[in-house]
């Protein structure tokens, strides 16, 4: 992965961020709070390499308990105080503990928060109106909890935590193959395709 570290910061990316590190990496890095980190991707091409890169708190999944696709299963806002499964309370505080436990692992005040995975937003407005309540309830109380929460992009967040002064640490070598659990690898993912996986080697080789 270390190679597109390079040419996505010759491209003139601001950052990079993914989903998929191996599972103890990962663990170690929430304790020591280097989920973002500046990575060295040429020793050749020096600083014209670097890049800010973040590895994503719970995969590029929404937070348990707030998936609201139509294939889901989790409640949705329900802010009707006549409803009897009226649930804004409990839901902003599920989201807070949520946020808040994610922050502990990362050195701004800023919390980047994926909403959605694989194969969903199948139903959009169903996504959006969800998200647009727990938008409002949650900053309703924004002066008490000290917690806004707003629409955001990659580049606003990369912007903004950059902004923020830290003097990060850095990354010069590349990560770990993927394991997601123990015994668990998924760097023989494509086995199947061994003709496949020889030109990919080959055509890296060449790209390199």
């Amino acid at each position: 992965m270390q190679k597109y570290t390079s040419h996505y910061s010759q491209m003139s990316f601001d950052g990079f961020f993914f989903a998929r590190l191996d599972f103890a990496d990962k663990d170690k890095r929430l304790k020591n709070k280097n989920m973002e980190e500046v990575w060295h991707g040429s020793s050749s091409l020096g600083a014209d390499a670097d890049l800010f890169y973040g590895a994503l708190f719970h995969h590029y999944d929404a937070p348990e308990g707030f998936c609201f696709d139509m294939s889901c299963n989790d409640q949705p806002i329900q802010d009707d105080p006549n409803l009897f499964d009226y649930n804004v309370d409990q839901k902003v505080n599920d989201f807070l503990k949520f946020v808040r436990g994610q922050a502990k692992s990362f050195r701004t005040n800023h919390t980047i928060l994926t909403m959605g995975s694989d194969f969903q937003y199948e139903n959009a407005n169903l996504w959006y109106k969800n998200l647009d309540k727990l938008i409002k309830y949650v900053n309703a109380k924004e002066n008490e909890t000290k917690v806004h929460v707003l629409y955001s992009t990659p580049s606003c967040y990369t912007y903004n935590v950059n902004k923020a002064g830290i003097k990060w640490s850095t990354k010069s070598d590349d990560f770990f193959p993927y394991a997601n659990s123990p015994h668990s690898f998924w760097s023989g993912y494509f086995t199947s395709r061994p003709a496949l996986k020889r030109y990919v080697r080959q055509s890296n080789n060449w790209l390199q």
